[in-house]
């Protein structure tokens, strides 16, 4: 019942942020046409998986802050934090100077004009890793309520930076921009509701920090397989061929990825349980519960995706998206079976020492 009741929290918080950050993607594929569309879903491609730290940096921390929090131990959250915020600005500097070198390099791989937008994106790479430190501790100490307003207020924020970007003439540039700067603000929210790890910082026992981060670069291995199977193909549909295609690709990505938005739900509830029980058979109580949910919500949107494609395309993007619609009606399958990887792989990892 707490899987199902944490679990219905989170994804309430889930709907109404992939609402907004839905309508953040029919806005911009509206405001910006299939062609530049596509330039900037080959962009955000490339920044997902630039940005793959984030995600084994929020599990990492969500599987450390559950355990401290358990054995009551705060002011032990609170120098995690700390350590690894100084560690996440030294390497964004660092691959900020690296994109800084080979920009021109990628903007000629993906056939793009100008080197702005890929520098955008390594400047916005800082925001979106120090977003899931504080994010992965209020999922660690089972904050789900204020985790899924922190969501939302991300998504909001997003939307309401587009189009006002959009509105003042900032195209591409704008849209990427309209991602760093929602990071920041979803950001700064959080401290206000994980202030008693600062109130019990001054600790004297100093934690250990290589099993953390040999646990950040399992996490990282497996994200990377997993975000690289979903994101490589948007770049090289955009290399080899048109930005048109390379929007309509995107389009239909996007809305088969809801599927995704619903198990990451399961998963973030179902994560921090599975990190703090000591016993087995428990832990595989709630992975095969976990997986029905993840089996019957992905299932229900590919039917969905299956027999209305043009509708849910022509409603939500546009009549010039429709070249989308024969490429959604099948996504929707594909997305059960990398749904149940995925939480595969995230139950694997709750259950590393």
């Amino acid at each position: 019942m707490s899987i199902l009741k944490n679990s219905t929290l989170v994804i309430a918080g889930v709907i109404v942020s992939n609402m907004l950050a839905y309508a953040f993607h029919f806005v911009a594929g509206r405001m910006l046409g299939p062609q530049d569309y596509g330039v900037f879903g080959a962009l955000m491609s490339l920044f997902l998986l630039v940005a793959l730290p984030a995600g084994a940096l929020s599990f990492a921390i969500t599987k450390y802050t559950a355990r401290f929090n358990y054995e009551k131990e705060l002011g032990m959250i609170g120098v995690l934090r700390k350590k690894i915020q100084n560690d996440i600005l030294v390497f964004s500097g660092i691959t900020l100077l690296f994109i800084l070198v080979f920009a021109k390099f990628i903007a000629n791989f993906l056939k793009i004009s100008s080197v702005i937008p890929v520098i955008i994106i390594g400047v916005t790479l800082a925001f979106s890793l120090l977003l899931p430190v504080n994010r992965g501790i209020l999922q660690g100490m089972q904050k789900f309520f204020h985790y899924s307003m922190n969501t939302i207020i991300e998504a909001f924020a997003r939307l309401v930076l587009l189009v006002s970007l959009l509105f003042l003439g900032y195209g591409v540039n704008g849209a990427i921009l309209a991602y760093g700067f929602a990071y920041l603000i979803a950001f700064l929210w959080i401290f206000p509701y994980i202030k008693e790890t600062k109130e019990t910082i001054a600790v004297t026992k100093k934690i250990d920090i290589k099993p953390i981060y040999r646990f950040i670069f399992q996490v990282l291995t497996v994200n990377t397989i997993l975000q690289s199977i979903l994101n490589i193909p948007s770049l090289l549909i955009k290399h080899f061929y048109s930005s048109e295609l390379t929007g309509n690709w995107i389009a239909a990505l996007n809305l088969a990825r809801l599927s995704l938005f619903l198990v990451t739900a399961i998963s973030l509830v179902m994560f921090p349980e599975i990190s703090k029980e000591k016993d087995v058979a428990v832990k595989k109580k709630i992975f095969y519960k976990s997986t029905i949910l993840v089996l019957i919500v992905t299932s229900l949107m590919a039917m969905v995706f299956f027999f209305i494609p043009q509708f849910l395309i022509g409603g939500l993007y546009g009549n010039s998206f429709l070249g989308a619609a024969s490429i959604l009606k099948f996504m929707g399958f594909a997305m059960i079976f990398f749904g149940l990887l995925q939480l595969r792989m995230d139950y694997f990892l709750a259950g590393l020492k």
